[in-house]
């Protein structure tokens, strides 16, 4: 069947269409008095969770919860870590901070509640662990930003800057919440553990649509929970248009554009979902019970291009790390489903794509904003073996 496929509304004019742009909608109905995301009293769990989301609606102050478990277990970790170029920028980040400010930035690996603490809200919502980058002064910043570069491949540290982009526009273009918004004030660094080419440590770098959490263990890394997205998905900066989700969400939309009717009526989910499942407080180790259409029952066509959707998230990381995860996730590919639900077009109002395999689990959905006219985007990579570098967070 024919989709409404690469219909993206041109980059508007914020002011000529709301004379009041907040955050967008599923974000700022967070709890904003909330002064802490470890300080949840919501006891919502994947049977009875409100919304239909297990662990209660994405990031979202009172809803977000933390599940008390040991991090630091023998995850299936990726293989072809540059652990060495990592330590070396972490290392000279923290040689610019006094020792205040690396108070602020080091936290113990053991710390397990504080190195779950990720969001998509704005950091003003669900505050961060860390130091916001607007902190740091002289070389600080310019080596935080060296160490996040280190840590992923050209093309993720690109997401990153458009993400902090839109991120821009939003304050930019907001009549509110303009504190809550910005590539500086809106972004966090925090480090755990010492820095070491043979222990554990991580680096977490996030804010408002974005989280990175990376997980070293000598030469091997743990890339996930990874959760990026964008509001608006299209902007302009100058006379230049910027889509930051552009590959992730052409190459996912091209796997469900390529399905045949038989095809789609076994991938499509019964029910509403309303945003991603997965995202920051579920912890527990539990994801949903597969369903949708197998890979191994499409074309030799078709499952290339659910590696090339896979390949567009697992490839933010670093060359190394990103090969040794894809190799895995190759392997795995006729045990692996794709599945949507409410619609698979491009604009459609709650439009939500999964990947889901043995290990990978992609999410991405058009959520409803506040700050546009439009929809925007919520994607969640995570690795059911190895978030946080943990074989089982829920043991």
């Amino acid at each position: 069947m024919t989709k409404l496929r690469r219909t993206i509304v041109a980059p508007i004019a914020a002011a000529a269409l709301f004379s009041a742009v907040t955050a967008c909608g599923s974000d700022s109905d967070a709890d904003t008095s909330s002064t802490s995301a470890s300080t949840s009293t919501s006891t919502a769990g994947p049977s009875g969770a409100p919304n239909g989301f297990p662990g209660g609606a994405p990031g979202g102050g009172g809803l977000q919860t933390f599940t008390a478990v040991d991090l630091d277990t023998d995850g299936a970790n990726a293989s072809g870590a540059n652990t060495t170029e990592v330590v070396a920028a972490a290392t000279a980040f923290l040689a610019t901070l006094d020792t205040s400010t690396a108070g602020k930035v080091s936290y113990d690996f053991a710390d397990s509640e504080s190195r779950q603490t990720w969001s998509n809200y704005p950091a003003q919502q669900v505050p961060r662990k860390g130091i916001a980058l607007s902190e740091l002064d002289g070389d600080a910043k310019p080596a935080a930003m060296a160490l996040v570069k280190t840590m992923l491949s050209a093309q993720g540290y690109a997401q990153v800057q458009t993400i902090q982009q839109a991120d821009d526009w939003l304050r930019a273009n907001s009549a509110s919440g303009t504190d809550s918004f910005g590539s500086d004030s809106d972004y966090y660094i925090a480090i755990y553990g010492k820095p070491s080419a043979t222990g554990s440590f991580m680096v977490q770098f996030g804010g408002h649509h974005l989280a990175r959490n990376y997980t070293y263990k000598g030469a091997t890394v743990s890339i996930t929970p990874d959760f990026t997205g964008t509001e608006p998905k299209s902007f302009t900066i100058g006379s230049t248009a910027v889509e930051p989700m552009k590959e992730k969400a052409d190459t996912l939309f091209d796997v469900f554009d390529s399905l045949r009717d038989d095809q789609e009526a076994k991938a499509k989910l019964s029910g509403t979902i309303d945003d991603i499942l997965m995202g920051p407080g579920v912890d527990s180790g539990k994801f949903p019970a597969t369903q949708g259409v197998a890979v191994s029952d499409l074309s030799a066509e078709q499952r290339t291009l659910v590696l090339d959707a896979i390949a567009a998230w697992v490839n933010d990381a670093s060359p190394g790390a990103a090969a040794s995860l894809m190799k895995t996730y190759t392997a795995q590919l006729s045990q692996t489903h794709v599945a949507f639900a409410n619609s698979d077009t491009v604009d459609g109002e709650s439009t939500y794509l999964r990947i889901d395999g043995p290990r990978v689990w992609i999410e991405l959905v058009n959520t409803r904003s506040r700050s546009t006219p439009n929809v925007h985007y919520h994607g969640v990579y995570r690795d059911k073996t190895d978030d946080y570098g943990s074989t089982n967070p829920s043991a």
